[in-house]
């Protein structure tokens, strides 16, 4: 019990990044598609800077997410088998 080590600062600064990210990711995103849902439902128009704030962070988003999920499974994993099953 005495072995155990208070974390570093730099590994409490990670982990509330982390914890930061998979709470804002969801609620920024989340938002910008209710707005933009909104808009288009009642005939709105959308102001060019909310449309230039949007679809960068949201590409942004799906962009790093992708490629590290590209990073940690691979190519090959990652694609979907263009085998075709037999019955």
């Amino acid at each position: 019990m005495g072995d155990e080590q208070k974390p570093t600062k730099a590994e409490t600064l990670a982990a509330f990044c982390q914890m930061f990210r998979s709470v804002a990711r969801p609620a920024v995103t989340i938002i910008f598609a209710a707005v933009i849902a909104q808009a288009v439902v009642q005939g709105i128009d959308i102001p060019e800077w909310f449309l230039a704030l949007a679809i960068p962070i949201i590409g942004w988003w799906f962009t790093e997410r992708t490629v590290q999920h590209i990073k940690n499974r691979g190519v090959k994993e990652s694609l979907p088998s263009r085998e075709k099953k037999e019955d």
